[in-house]
């Protein structure tokens, strides 16, 4: 992605991008240890409004002055759906054939799961997910539950082309829509954010604007941080979404991390915390966090599965339905490892193989492209 000219590539925020996702894997991995049982992991869904921020940041940077027309919005609008798209239709299909799968069971062995087969995600959810609607639409998380988030940021996507293209004032634009949407949360859900529909989406504008109007204020001017003051609100970050989290002062979060990436994109050339966030692996962990968050509930499932079935490992259901497995806290430390060395696994092969292939369209149109010119 690039500008009018040339914008950098802030590779210390996709570090940051990485750890998020790796957080939101913690978050939704059910073991009882240290890593997974804490409060911020319990409260670790807020990492998701700290994508929505950074998102609106680096889509405000990279093509706020290139969308001056309908031609580069549909553009633009059309590289952010195959950005998407493809990751979450793969994900989509695996969640179908899981239910498929546990229809089969059922019907073979007459033992009906907590959550029936199809019974939340149903036919409706599946054509909701299939036309990215699932996270403004239902009323409920279904097939692949990460991706509510990923709706919702690709309409919002939609919103910022179409405001920010037609309107000059584009600081303003994005801070009123921004306040606009804070508003309504305070209102509505006492500063709560919630994944209900529309909420989910006023949700996301909230913060991928947030995120915006700290883009335009960093160009207006050479910002240089230093790494105490970068660490400080890193570490306020992660403070805040383990106090904050689950009360209704969470609304205020988005803006703490508006603030941190503000930071942390000025870091001078050179400070230790820019050379230690501009680690290879680390940055890696970056350019395949889509597919972290995207898959790590396929990794999740599969791991249950071996434990229940393979293992003969005895279950226990949470109230939301969810069957986990009981583990002592030393096997949970070990299994949630394992897990996200899996996730890591899976994630470098759907990056490589679906996200990179697909990222700018279709792969045998754009080589048959590439080969007439």
């Amino acid at each position: 992605m690039a500008s009018s000219t040339t914008t950098p590539k802030f590779l210390a925020l996709e570090s940051l991008r990485g750890f998020a996702a790796l957080a939101v894997v913690l978050h939704h991995l059910s073991y009882d240890s240290f890593l997974t049982n804490n409060s911020f992991a319990r409260h670790a869904y807020l990492m998701v409004d700290f994508f929505f921020v950074l998102s609106g940041f680096v889509i405000a940077l990279n093509y706020a002055n290139r969308l001056s027309s309908k031609v580069e919005i549909v553009t633009f609008q059309r590289r952010r759906f195959w950005r998407l798209y493809p990751l979450h239709f793969f994900t989509l299909m695996v969640f179908l054939l899981i239910e498929c799968l546990k229809y089969a069971f059922e019907q073979r062995t007459g033992v009906i799961s907590n959550v029936p087969a199809f019974s939340t995600s149903d036919g409706s959810a599946f054509f909701a997910n299939l036309f990215l609607l699932q996270g403004v639409v239902l009323n409920r998380t279904t097939f692949n539950l990460p991706s509510w988030s990923i709706s919702v940021e690709f309409w919002t996507y939609l919103v910022f082309a179409l405001t920010i293209g037609f309107f000059r004032l584009r600081l303003m634009t994005s801070a009123a829509l921004s306040i606009g949407a804070a508003a309504v949360l305070l209102y509505l859900e006492q500063g709560m954010l919630e994944t209900q529909p529309i909420f989910a989406l006023v949700r996301c504008i909230y913060s991928f604007f947030l995120g915006s109007c700290v883009a335009f204020l960093f160009v207006r001017g050479s910002y240089r941080t230093g790494s105490l003051t970068a660490l400080a609100f890193l570490a306020c970050s992660v403070a805040g979404a383990w106090y904050l989290g689950g009360t209704k002062a969470e609304i205020a979060l988005p803006v703490l991390f508006a603030v941190t990436i503000f930071v942390v994109a000025g870091l001078k050339q050179g400070s230790v915390a820019r050379r230690v966030l501009e680690y290879p692996a680390f940055v890696w962990l970056g350019t395949v966090s889509y597919s972290i968050y995207m898959t790590h509930s396929i990794v999740g499932w599969v791991v249950t599965q071996v434990l229940r079935f393979g293992l003969k490992l005895p279950t226990v259901a949470a109230e939301n339905g969810y069957v986990g497995v009981q583990l002592s806290r030393e096997a949970s430390l070990g299994v949630a490892l394992l897990s996200i060395v899996a996730v890591l696994l899976t994630s470098w092969a759907t990056y490589k193989y679906i996200e990179d292939p697909f990222r700018h369209g279709w792969p045998s149109r754009r080589r048959l492209s590439s080969r007439r010119t």
